[in-house]
């Protein structure tokens, strides 16, 4: 009898399928893990709400690919890399694309990792790391490309707009090297409180008193007549494709705008205002595998409070309860919010971590249940 395992496929848009697929078959060159954690990022949200990569699909798309576990078997092949072994798994590492739009995804019991090389695919995690946070290695490694892309200097002013975990992810790691001018947005109080509580991040949950405290604290200057703030680099986490229009216009001259959030609609952006103030846009997207590496040994210092990024956690069978906490609501197929505290509280404790995502500006999970018991 053939072994089957559970996959999570997106089936169209707002419509996800927990699936009995065939147990992964191994190749001389690859692995399998069993995972143990797996994070909703607001990328899955997005895939969810189109349908897919970037829309509707003939086929399920497996989601899922913020990962760790325990490798179960190997190929022939595999060096380095031994069965019991505790991993993070990289899942665009060596031409995998494991929840993007491949034929594998995370949120499985048994991930297959094709083409498997350490340090490549395949990270090992310290002895004294948790599966939760080596699911969190990804993210993170997202931030720390954002925070590279941004080219900054010890001394540059700064401002992060959005405090979900990509957002609260930089912030944390600007922190940690040092930065001192760190100023931050975000419109939900809780983020911010855990943001103030960091080494030179001042977070404000409003964008008026937002923008004053830019004034305040980065100084200002006048563009074409008018005062700005004098930040020299803004980096957008949020995902709103409304907030480029003020950026631009809080900007002065030759300010750099780092994008990382995956905007859910297209921003129309005044050009005539980018050409006339020299700056520069650039885009930050996913990491390198030096990066992924280097942001391992960062959470291998045991430098963050996990219960600031993991809002929540439950099994892989209660997805749809995962989701719902995601705050993702739309559809006839689509997956409505919970609204009672007995649901809620009997989310199971081991499968898919339930990470601080959502679209737009991210959402504060304790917050969301608060104001839906209400």
């Amino acid at each position: 009898m053939n072994k089957r395992t559970h996959q999570l496929n997106i089936q169209g848009p707002d419509t996800l399928s927990l699936d009995l697929v065939e147990y992964p078959s191994l190749g001389s060159k690859d692995l399998i893990v069993g995972i143990k954690f797996c994070g909703i990022c607001g990328t899955d949200l997005s895939y969810l709400s189109s349908g897919g990569l970037i829309g509707p699909q003939n086929e399920p798309m497996p989601i899922g690919h913020e990962m760790s576990g325990i490798v179960i078997e190997i190929g022939s092949d595999i060096k380095d890399i031994n069965v019991n072994d505790r991993v993070a798994i990289n899942p665009m590492g060596n031409n995998n694309s494991i929840g993007n739009g491949g034929s594998e995804g995370g949120m499985t019991n048994f991930l297959l990792v094709k083409n498997a090389v350490l340090n490549e695919s395949i990270f090992k995690l310290p002895d004294d790391m948790s599966f939760e946070i080596g699911a969190l290695i990804e993210p993170f490694a997202v931030a720390l490309r954002t925070i590279n892309r941004s080219n900054l200097n010890i001394d540059s002013k700064v401002a992060v707009c959005g405090l979900g975990c990509i957002g609260f992810s930089v912030v944390t790691l600007l922190s940690y090297f040092g930065y001192k001018n760190i100023i931050a947005v975000d419109l939900h109080n809780l983020r911010v409180i855990n943001a103030n509580g960091l080494n030179a991040v001042k977070a404000y949950d409003d964008w008026v008193s937002f923008a004053d405290a830019l004034k305040e604290f980065h100084g200002e200057e006048e563009v074409f007549g008018v005062p700005v703030s004098n930040t020299d680099v803004f980096i957008d986490c949020t995902g709103n494709h409304k907030l480029i229009s003020d950026i631009i216009n809080f900007s002065k001259k030759h300010t750099r705008i780092v994008i990382t959030g995956l905007h859910q609609e297209q921003a129309l952006i005044d050009f005539r205002s980018v050409l006339m103030r020299e700056l520069e846009i650039t885009c930050s997207m996913a990491y390198s595998n030096k990066e992924f590496l280097e942001s391992l040994k960062i959470l291998s210092k045991d430098m963050i409070d996990q219960t600031k990024f993991i809002s929540h956690k439950c099994k892989i069978q209660d997805h749809k309860k995962a989701f719902e906490l995601g705050g993702l609501v739309s559809g006839e197929h689509g997956i409505g919010l919970i609204k009672d505290a007995d649901s809620i509280h009997h989310l199971g404790e081991i499968g898919i971590i339930l990470l601080l995502f959502f679209i737009g500006m991210e959402i504060s999970l304790p917050e969301l249940v608060k104001q839906l018991l209400r």
